[in-house]
């Protein structure tokens, strides 16, 4: 069922990403000023980049083509597994302050006061999607190398692991196209 359903999710994904910029660009008005990026943060988000790029080409690619993951395309995508895994709380470490949402004495805003803020709302929601659905992708494959599940449950954190993974690419996906369009200052 997953092969059916990502090339929807895919297109899905893309029209998300698309209606935003383009929402973005029809409000030009909303420009706020942000922080700036250490080399740290940069890096950090270059290495959840890279490695979730590898981690979606390796996988939605061998899905496409032949429904399952196997042979160098499932080697690949253990190294990108290595490096998503150790970049995973790096970014949470990294920026877990800056993505948090300020409550208030009305409830939960997604503004902040003070200094310029790193990130604005939907950026926030972004980040901690990435990391709810990381923290899913990483256990589910945690727990299926333990002896604990017969095949039904193995099939079963395969499943959650694939969609939780389809998660974590649009989270990246939307979080890339928010923060390039504060860099260009158009949201």
């Amino acid at each position: 069922m997953y092969s059916e359903v990502l090339p929807y999710a895919l297109a899905g994904i893309l029209a998300v990403v698309g209606l935003y910029l383009i929402v973005s660009l029809a409000s030009r008005g909303s420009k706020r000023a942000r922080a700036r990026w250490t080399w740290w943060e940069v890096l950090v988000y270059l290495g959840v980049l890279g490695s979730v790029t590898v981690l979606a080409a390796t996988s939605f690619i061998e899905v496409l083509r032949v429904g399952t993951l196997h042979g160098w395309m499932l080697f690949l995508h253990m190294c990108g597994a290595g490096a998503f895994v150790a970049v995973l709380p790096l970014v949470a470490i990294t920026w877990c302050e800056p993505s948090r949402f300020c409550l208030t004495g009305t409830g939960l805003s997604v503004t902040d006061r003070g200094p310029a803020p790193r990130f604005f709302g939907v950026s926030k929601l972004m980040f901690w999607m990435l990391l709810v659905s990381g923290f899913v992708v990483t256990m589910t494959m945690i727990l299926s190398m333990l002896p604990l599940f017969g095949t039904d449950g193995l099939e079963t954190l395969l499943a959650v692991h694939r969609y939780a993974g389809l998660v974590a690419v649009a989270a990246v996906a939307l979080h890339l196209a928010t923060v390039l369009m504060q860099r260009v200052k158009l949201a």
